[in-house]
C-alpha cells in the first residue's frame, strides 16, 4: 500500500512537470473540434465529454506494468485527428519506443532523467485498457481524471461534436 502511494505521488510530480513543459507550449492545432469524448470500449456508450482548452492538448499517463515507472503520452487535437506528439518515460521496457526509426519518430532526447520522444502519430480513436493499479489518468490542463473511476475496462477516446457523437 505504501509503495503504491509513493508511486502515485511520484506520478503526480511527473505529471506536473510534463504539464509545465508540454501542455503550456504553443499549439500548432488548426482550429479542431474542441470536444474529447470517452466511450465504453465494449458498448461504445458515451461516458463523458470534455471541452479542450485553447492549447488543444491532453495527455494520458500510466504506471508501466514492468518497470513500475510513470509514462506520459501527450496528444494534440487537430482538424485531421488526434496526434500523439510526445511520449515521456524513465526506463526502456516492453511496449515503449526503443529505437530512433520507430513509427512517427521526430526526435529523441533526455531531460531531467527522462526519455522524451517527440513524434507525430495520428489517431481517429485511442483505445485504452484501464487498470486501477496502473493509475491510468487523463490530464486536461490542471484537471486529472482517474480513468478507473469511469468503471470501464476499455475506453475509447476520440474527438466529438458539440451535441452527441
Amino acid at each position: 500500500m505504501l509503495q503504491s502511494k509513493l508511486i502515485y505521488f511520484r506520478k503526480i510530480g511527473f505529471a506536473v512537470w510534463l504539464s509545465l513543459f508540454f501542455l503550456s507550449a504553443p499549439s500548432g492545432a488548426d482550429n479542431p473540434v474542441r470536444n474529447l469524448c470517452l466511450y465504453d470500449g465494449y458498448s461504445n456508450r458515451e461516458l463523458v465529454r470534455y471541452t479542450l482548452d485553447e492549447s488543444h492538448k491532453f495527455s494520458l499517463s500510466f504506471i508501466h506494468s514492468a518497470t513500475l515507472t510513470p509514462v506520459m503520452d501527450i496528444y494534440e487535437v487537430r482538424s485531421s485527428g488526434i496526434h500523439q506528439i510526445a511520449e515521456v518515460f524513465e526506463t526502456h521496457s516492453a511496449g515503449l519506443p526503443s529505437f530512433a526509426g520507430d513509427v512517427g519518430t521526430i526526435k529523441w532526447r533526455q531531460q531531467d532523467g527522462k526519455f522524451i520522444l517527440e513524434m507525430d502519430r495520428q489517431f481517429t480513436r485511442i483505445q485504452v485498457r484501464v487498470q486501477r493499479e496502473y493509475l491510468n489518468s487523463l490530464h486536461l490542463g490542471e484537471l486529472v481524471i482517474i480513468l478507473a473511476d469511469l468503471k470501464a475496462k476499455v475506453l475509447g477516446i476520440e474527438m466529438c461534436e458539440n451535441e452527441g457523437k
